[in-house]
């Protein structure tokens, strides 16, 4: 009994063209929601869509992402799949539409069964023996034919007494099918052989002020040792690189530490032991008339903004000496504008330094020679209790390499 199915005419292809629609728009939007809108589904359909490929394929195709959806390592190569076999259909109707009168709906609409059937009834000439060859019945066969010439507005085959003879378009589509289908066939077999080095996403955070320079240091070797790895760095408030940390749209972010993390699910591992210090331009007079506190009370400063923990040692500082913290203070949101604009002004900055930092401090700024109480901190890496991974572990050595450079070239050789 010939099958009315046509399931088993797409064997050896693990998705379906609407699956590689859904994985480019998510990838193009963002999100599911804007991908579902782009392409006119349902965001049900979309998410369907999108979970049979990854478990048809056995793999997460999508991350959640600090802006949105973002690839795997493995939705890197399905990826790719997908745009070769989209591309190669917008290239054929691009094609047909040259010909046709009316806007075609072949790359929105195209699926395997389409050029399977269009192909075969090509190859042999008839649809009753394209129907017994794909084991499916002849209307199904018909059927699919007229959906076919609906999407590129034009007939495809010519009717003859010995049998039906491929038109221009249908000898097109023929030949998609057959450049097409290895494309995918091969998709399983790319993502079994995929090489068994680290890759995937580092999403690191870096909090205002802090780290930016042993950060790249580290990507940098990454970079050089695992070219599968993805990196990416932002900078943002505390607040929401935690958020965002706890949401798994970033794998750790790095900064001072506090007194401990706002959520029982984060934890701080101290990387590098800093210390706050005043600064001013190398030739403000502040560096000899100030010998206290109380000699700076009436500068203008610059300092990180409201709830870091520069601002309330900033504000500790001057609860000390019984005066109220100066409400002039401009607030900066990063360490190489508050330098400059120190530069260029008569301002003083709160900032914090490592060891090495201090010593290779810009020629045109000086600390001021005033002794802070308390000025230790701790610069440090929050991660997520449960989400941690090779590529995290990774990066935390190569941060540890690096900090280890830095202190061993700030020790002065005897």
């Amino acid at each position: 009994m010939r099958a009315t199915t046509m399931h088993h005419i797409t064997s050896g292809t693990p998705l379906t063209l609407k699956q590689c629609r859904v994985i480019q728009g998510i990838m193009r939007k963002g999100s599911e929601q804007s991908a579902s809108a782009a392409l006119n589904l349902s965001q049900s359909s979309v998410s369907r869509a999108l979970a049979q490929a990854e478990h048809a394929l056995g793999v997460s195709i999508f991350t959640r992402g600090w802006s949105g959806a973002e690839l795997t390592a493995d939705g890197e190569i399905v990826m790719a799949t997908c745009d070769n076999l989209l591309n190669a259909i917008a290239r054929v109707e691009q094609h047909l539409q040259q010909t046709a009168d009316t806007a075609l709906t072949l790359k929105n609409h195209l699926e395997w069964r389409h050029v399977a059937v269009v192909e075969a009834v090509s190859r042999l000439g008839s649809a009753s023996i394209a129907a017994e060859v794909l084991g499916i019945t002849q209307p199904a066969v018909s059927k699919t034919l007229k959906e076919l010439e609906n999407m590129v507005r034009q007939p495809l085959f010519s009717r003859l007494r010995h049998g039906l003879t491929p038109l221009p378009a249908a000898k097109s589509l023929a030949a998609l099918y057959l450049r097409i289908l290895p494309i995918a066939q091969s998709l399983s077999q790319a993502l079994q052989s995929r090489p068994n080095e680290l890759n995937g996403r580092l999403s690191v955070g870096m909090l205002s002020f802090s780290c930016q320079d042993i950060v790249p240091i580290a990507f940098a070797s990454i970079f050089k040792q695992h070219p599968r790895v993805r990196l990416q760095a932002m900078q943002g408030p505390y607040h929401m690189l935690a958020n965002a940390l706890i949401q798994g749209e970033i794998d750790c972010f790095l900064g001072l530490l506090r007194t401990g993390p706002i959520h029982p699910d984060l934890i701080e591992i101290p990387l590098l032991h800093a210390q706050y210090a005043l600064i001013a331009r190398n030739d403000h007079p502040i560096h000899k008339e100030a010998s206290s506190l109380k000699d700076l009370t009436d500068e203008r400063w610059i300092v990180a903004r409201h709830g870091t923990p520069i601002r309330e040692y900033f504000e500790t500082l001057f609860r000390s000496i019984d005066n109220k913290p100066p409400i002039q203070a401009l607030e900066m949101l990063t360490f190489a504008s508050s330098e400059d604009l120190v530069i260029h002004s008569d301002a003083i900055a709160l900032l914090f330094y490592d060891d090495w930092n201090i010593q290779q401090l810009n020629p045109r700024l000086q600390q001021i020679p005033i002794t802070l109480p308390k000025p230790d901190c701790m610069i440090g890496i929050t991660l997520h209790r449960d989400h941690q991974s090779p590529i995290i572990k990774t990066f935390i050595e190569e941060l540890e390499t690096v900090i280890e450079a830095k202190i061993t070239d700030s020790i002065p050789a005897e």
